[in-house]
């Protein structure tokens, strides 16, 4: 579960643990806004996926080669949703050109956020 608490006027984001970091209502701002928490949860669970993809295959690489960005934008005259999300990998430069094909589809297909945001969830807020 994820908490946000408000406190001293700031978004604090809390996990079971305790506090991680702090939400901010603005881009490129101290603390990550909404956009940039769905950026980074798409990008955290490819980058997991690849991960797990390349230890299954025994593919020992350096883990700092893997990069991902993701940059979610929206059509014009579209408001209060995104449409797009672009991810780039950067993948290591060991693995050859099918593998990194196929590793891209695998990932497509396993992680857990990508295929979410693919089809529309079930959203309920319920006050507590």
């Amino acid at each position: 579960m994820t908490t946000i608490k408000i406190n001293n006027d700031q978004n604090e984001i809390y996990n079971e643990v305790g506090l991680q970091l702090i939400g901010s209502n603005a881009p490129n701002q101290h603390g990550l806004n909404p956009k940039e928490l769905l950026e980074a949860s798409l990008g955290l669970c490819i980058s997991i996926t690849i991960r797990n993809l390349l230890e299954r295959d025994e593919i020992d690489i350096d883990p700092t080669e893997i990069e991902v960005d993701v940059i979610a934008s929206k059509e014009p005259g579209v408001k209060s949703r995104f449409t797009h999300f672009h991810v780039q990998l950067k993948l290591p430069a060991i693995l050859d050109l099918d593998y990194k094909s196929k590793l891209i589809t695998q990932v497509e297909r396993i992680c857990t956020i990508s295929n979410t945001l693919r089809h529309a969830p079930v959203i309920e807020a319920v006050e507590v």
